[in-house]
């Protein structure tokens, strides 16, 4: 039986939908930041270590993901803009965060996610003299998904965001201890740590 873990916060990582499916799936346990458009004079942060996933659908970019996830882009329904609402299915922990700009080393991740090398190589390019960050995650499923109304506050290309409410919630990993390891040692052996 997987230890559930209990979380109390209003901290969310905003990330695209694929790739909260992806960790909350156990599919993949890395992500890969920069920042965003808001955070360009500071670059991104590791401000939280414990963050509920803002699954969002805005920029997800079909040439960056592989084609085995093409369909799903086209399951997910209107953005949270025109919804009303964001979907909250889990939450995760940052585990590792490796700052590097060694760009054989980022694209050499791309087996490990849903990421084309596309991807990669828009997040090498961009802003050249800031280092990526590459996090290893462990997620955590709910129960159920918790659906929090959608606040104009929360637009725009920013990493994290302070909801309008705390959440409270229990959830159960979604890899065993074991598993977590052999995927989270297969990132660090790519990045060299």
């Amino acid at each position: 039986m997987l230890a559930e873990m209990h979380f109390r916060s209003n901290i969310a990582l905003k990330e695209w939908a694929v790739v909260c499916d992806e960790l909350l799936a156990g599919r993949q346990v890395v992500l890969l930041r920069k920042g965003g458009i808001f955070e360009q004079k500071k670059g991104f942060q590791i401000e939280h270590d414990t963050f509920f996933f803002y699954s969002n659908t805005e920029h997800q970019s079909r040439e960056q993901l592989k084609p085995d996830f093409h369909a799903r882009l086209d399951s997910y329904g209107p953005t949270a803009r025109v919804s009303g609402k964001i979907t909250v299915a889990g939450f995760g922990r940052a585990i590792d965060i490796v700052k590097t700009a060694d760009s054989s080393k980022l694209r050499a991740l791309e087996p490990l996610t849903c990421w084309t090398q596309a991807l990669f190589d828009m997040r090498i390019n961009y802003k050249p003299e800031k280092p990526n960050y590459v996090v290893t995650v462990r997620a955590y499923k709910l129960p159920r998904p918790i659906e929090v109304p959608y606040h104009e506050d929360y637009a725009g290309c920013h990493s994290w965001v302070p909801l309008k409410a705390e959440l409270d919630a229990t959830g159960t990993p979604v890899l065993d201890d074991d598993e977590f390891e052999t995927k989270r040692k297969a990132v660090l052996k790519v990045i060299g740590e």
